[in-house]
């Protein structure tokens, strides 16, 4: 049901705009009425049978949440409007500013601020000069792949021909440090491995230190305490370890043979076979990540051609569903705890990508339209049936999970803004420029 209402609106900024919104007393009264005759039909008092309860007995029981109903029934139907005669979009919710309170036959008047999307002005986006990455795979690549395999199929056993450490040992000890004599919290190990030449122990400097050294000695040598160590007072400080090796221990790798393969996955039986898969998938991650890499080179500079402020209430949002989707793979109850401590810092965190992804998001709806990219029902139906490929279940329950709410007008916004982006990237002067995957 509309209202008739008068309304002006003034621009207080590119992405905000400030309604005046005046509520006729006539309207007003009637809306009154109405809320007041509804209320009487649907009470009991007693005294009086139902419907037939004065107005102004209701008054006496219900006229602070009656008129609040009504004020917030006004509000919502008169903002509407306004927005509808002006034409704008909001992109959040108003801030309202009321004046005074609802009296029958009077005026009611109120203010309403509102973000609305930029207006903006395409810059030509054709023929951008973008880097393209096209990622090579070579057999250095393949072989790097292997040996990254074998180190996470290698054995560990006891040294039991020698007892002095080497290079590449890992060597179990009992350590402790002091910083000026001091003992510090966190500074200490029992039956702690240490790998010679891993890089892994914090007090990189005491791997070396224990080369050449024997089971049963012990070791003492000054170190800087790095500067993520977990007590800042000792940060940058040199400390003192002393290391007992209890025993060694040495990583055996396995031979790179058809057994190994045999090993990895039953489809293998040669190590033939297992460098054609190897090959064949990192080849396709080659591609996965040059094409990456070229859309976002093609998203940077449509932002860089594009400048024009933005509505925090949209980053607001983008940022949080940023935030939640990293927190998503984690179990639900830990998700939750890290959210009610650190919701505040992990929105801030995403801020920055929250920029650019409504920036890019604005321009290329912007594009969609300017050169009129349609997403058909067999487009739809295409994306669908991939996806469920994808994730090995039927199209039936896929579709069935995108008709709940809007989700099929987001996908239909995805396809043509990636339709565009794919656009971009053909009329775009691209530079090859040669990558090692595994670089």
């Amino acid at each position: 049901m509309a209202l008739s209402i008068q309304s002006e609106i003034k621009q207080t900024s590119p992405v905000e705009r400030e309604l005046s919104i005046v509520i006729p007393g006539a309207e007003v009264a009637k809306e009154l009425d109405r809320a007041y005759r509804d209320l009487g039909q649907k009470v009991r008092l007693k005294g009086f049978r139902q419907g037939k309860v004065p107005r102004y007995v209701l008054e006496q029981y219900y006229k602070a949440d009656t008129e609040q109903q009504v004020l917030e029934r006004i509000v919502r139907l008169s903002f509407g409007e306004a927005v509808k005669s002006h034409s704008i979009e909001p992109v959040a919710n108003p801030q309202i500013q009321a004046a005074g309170e609802l009296i029958p036959g009077m005026d009611f008047r109120y203010s309403a601020k509102v973000e609305v999307k930029p207006t903006i002005t395409l810059a030509d986006w054709k023929g951008l000069e973008l880097k393209k990455s096209v990622y090579e795979v070579g057999a250095a690549d393949i072989d790097k792949e292997l040996a990254n395999m074998r180190e996470r199929q290698a054995k560990v056993s006891p040294v039991e021909d020698r007892d002095t450490a080497q290079q590449g040992d890992l060597v179990e000890t009992n350590w402790s440090g002091t910083v000026e004599g001091e003992p510090v919290k966190g500074m200490s190990g029992l039956s702690f491995v240490i790998e010679i030449g891993g890089g892994v122990f914090q007090f990189k400097e005491a791997e070396q230190a224990l080369v050449g050294k024997k089971v049963g000695d012990q070791v003492t040598v000054d170190v800087t305490v790095p500067d993520d160590f977990r007590v800042e007072a000792v940060r940058g400080k040199t400390a003192t370890l002393t290391i007992k090796i209890l025993g060694l221990k040495s990583r055996i790798l396995p031979a790179l043979d058809d057994e190994f393969a045999k090993d990895v996955s039953d489809e293998f039986e040669t190590m033939a076979q297992l460098r054609e898969s190897l090959e064949k998938n990192m080849k396709t991650a080659a591609e996965q990540r040059g094409q990456s890499e070229t859309r976002d080179a093609a998203i940077e500079a449509l932002i860089a051609k594009n400048p024009f402020d933005l509505p925090q209430s949209l980053v607001d949002r983008q940022a949080e569903q940023i935030a939640a989707d990293r927190l998503s793979r984690l179990p639900q109850q830990q998700a939750e705890a890290i959210w009610q401590a650190q919701h505040v810092r992990l929105k801030e965190d995403a801020r920055p990508l929250a920029v650019k992804q409504v920036r890019v998001s604005l321009i290329l709806e912007e594009l969609v339209k300017k050169e009129s990219i349609e997403i058909t029902d067999q487009d739809i139906d295409a994306h669908l049936e991939k996806l469920a490929a994808d994730v090995g279940s039927d199209v039936k329950t896929v579709r069935k999970v995108y008709a709940k709410g809007r989700r099929l007008d987001e996908l239909k916004f995805q396809l043509s803004t990636n339709r565009m982006l794919d656009r971009v990237i053909e009329e775009a002067k691209t530079e090859e420029v040669k990558k090692s995957l595994t670089a």
